[in-house]
């Protein structure tokens, strides 16, 4: 036995563990692998926890995120709301968080806003902010005048 044989593939450099990349991944793209998938009934939801390769390239919008998560799951991006993005600088890997409903009325019900605006495009979300905050604002107007 030489000895270079009865080592791991992954290499060390003093503290730091280079592994090589997992079979599959190619630098320049982006490459999703669910890990992790719990079946909530109560919630009418599936919790997904993945892990995204994108060797090369940065972090993923949470939208492209969404879309590659609902591809990997066959399921629609808008029933898709990416809740969590853990990514370590450097590496070119990021671990996802993920809600998956099953029908429509549940997500809008069930999903927190802050989350649903998240994962919409930002002109739309800024929109919709805008209007809440004039609400905001028509609200608390009369209050004051009435305040005398």
């Amino acid at each position: 036995m030489s000895s270079g044989e009865g080592q791991s593939k992954e290499q060390t450099e003093g503290n730091l563990i280079i592994s090589p990349l997992p079979e599959g991944v190619e630098p320049g793209k982006m490459q999703v692998k669910v890990i992790e998938q719990f079946n909530n009934p109560l919630l009418q939801r599936k919790e997904v926890k993945a892990v995204v390769y994108h060797v090369g390239l940065p972090t993923p919008q949470r939208l492209q995120l969404r879309e590659e998560l609902a591809k990997a799951l066959g399921s629609s991006p808008e029933l898709t709301y990416v809740t969590h993005v853990y990514t370590q600088y450097g590496i070119g890997v990021s671990r996802v968080e993920a809600h998956v409903y099953f029908d429509k009325n549940t997500a809008e019900l069930v999903e927190p806003l802050y989350v649903k605006l998240r994962n919409m495009p930002k002109d739309q979300a800024k929109k919709i902010m805008d209007e809440i905050r004039s609400k905001r604002k028509a609200a608390k107007k009369p209050a004051a005048k009435g305040g005398g």
